[in-house]
């Protein structure tokens, strides 16, 4: 694997069960991880974990809905350390419902938490990453954005957006230096997907396919190369970090 010493990367999301393990493997690589999320509890136990292994990893408590809390939050990652060199997005709100019991506010809820929370953290950092010369994004999307599942309609709608929006910020930043990359988890080892996959149980749907589980850390390893120099011939891509699950081409 790459390193990444001297990068200064923010993960959003970190604490969550993927993001946490992405913000503690981009740190041991050698970069400098600014580890955003909205449990304080668990960003605590991410930085005392971090100190156990003398990683650099700050705190920056922060709701990707708030605009302007992600905004300040950048521009304090700019202040500190003079640049922002990776962000990755991994952020999401579980909700597993069948389609007709999706009201208007669970779609807006998963839609804030995942691709507009996505599209506001990406605009806050996209000036630092142009101003220093270039940068690279990874966010975090998931399998159900190309093989829908019947608990996950909303949030598999929010990953196709997030893979699109992706894809477009890749092809209109790349003169200015900038690679932009989707990683798609299949089935991991989490909370959320334990509440999707029981969603679907309840609703007789297909499994999501458990014969394939992954663990948070082959997503965090994928992101983790991405957002090194291995990977600097890699942008608007879509990963899907799966086992080989997705019945898609």
């Amino acid at each position: 694997m790459h390193r990444l010493d001297r990068r200064v990367a923010w993960v959003v999301g970190a604490t969550g069960a993927i993001g946490s393990v992405v913000a503690t493997t981009l740190a041991g690589l050698g970069a400098t991880v600014w580890a955003s999320g909205r449990n304080a509890d668990r960003l605590a136990q991410l930085l005392d974990a971090a100190a156990r292994e003398r990683l650099r990893i700050h705190a920056l408590p922060l709701d990707g809905r708030d605009d302007a809390a992600v905004r300040q939050a950048a521009q304090r990652i700019f202040a500190a350390d003079g640049r922002i060199d990776i962000l990755v997005n991994s952020t999401a709100v579980g909700v597993a419902k069948d389609f007709l019991s999706l009201t208007d506010e669970d779609w807006t809820a998963v839609l804030d938490a995942k691709l507009l929370t996505y599209a506001r953290t990406m605009r806050a950092a996209l000036p630092h990453m142009i101003a220093g010369g270039g940068g690279c994004i990874v966010n975090v999307s998931g399998r159900g954005g190309r093989q829908p599942s019947a608990a996950h309609l909303a949030g598999g709608s929010a990953n196709a957006a997030v893979t699109l929006l992706t894809k477009g910020v890749a092809e209109s930043y790349r003169i200015s230096g900038i690679r932009a990359n989707t990683v798609l988890p299949g089935p991991i080892r989490s909370e959320r997907a334990d509440a999707v996959e029981r969603g679907n149980q309840a609703l007789g749907a297909s499994p999501f396919g458990w014969d394939r589980v992954g663990e948070p850390r082959d997503v965090a390893e994928a992101v983790a190369w991405l957002a090194s120099d291995g990977a600097r011939h890699v942008n608007g891509a879509a990963i899907a970090v799966d086992g080989g699950g997705t019945a898609a081409v």
